[in-house]
């Protein structure tokens, strides 16, 4: 293993625990769930920035593996686990694209996959009689849609400061 193999493992295991760590910070702060584990997912784009997206997979997957089994409330880290932390990695694939649309269209196609298994799982096994009235299902997307806009532009901008502040000052 070179030199800089083991500096991105090493960063990949901290981005990791920092994930794990942000996601925990949800449990202590409930109105914020949604908000510490959208958060965690810099951790996953400072890993595919560091070394790659293999060990942006990495950081991922040992993230969501050990926020399910350490964190007692589990509403971040599944919403992590499920979209927030593999969405980095879905963005580096989709602003590789020769296209913006293409990219986009990829973004907004496992956005909205995540979204119909979310709203599924919601109406089935936790709202039951609560869920709105058919009329409000397209207002609430596009709500969401919106809201999924303004984090991915947020999370460009966050990555942007990374590279700019944070990566090549470090070089």
């Amino acid at each position: 293993m070179t030199n800089k193999n083991t500096r991105a493992l090493a960063l990949t295991a901290l981005y990791a625990a920092g994930a794990v760590v942000t996601l925990y910070l949800g449990t202590v702060i409930p109105t914020m769930g949604l908000t510490f584990a959208a958060l965690a997912a810099l951790f996953t784009a400072t890993s595919v920035i560091e070394g790659g997206m293999k060990y942006g997979v990495l950081c991922f997957g040992a993230a969501a593996l050990l926020g399910l089994l350490l964190i007692p409330i589990r509403s971040g880290p599944i919403l992590y686990a499920t979209f927030f932390g593999a969405y980095p990695l879905v963005k580096s694939i989709a602003e590789r694209q020769r296209s913006q649309l293409l990219g986009w269209g990829i973004k907004l196609g496992v956005f909205f996959a995540a979204l119909i298994v979310y709203m599924t799982v919601l109406r089935e096994l936790f709202l039951g009689e609560i869920v709105p009235m058919d009329w409000a299902w397209p207002f609430i997307v596009l709500v969401v849609t919106a809201a999924f806009f303004v984090y991915d532009i947020g999370l460009s901008k966050l990555i942007d400061f990374y590279l700019v502040r944070i990566y090549r000052q470090g070089r």
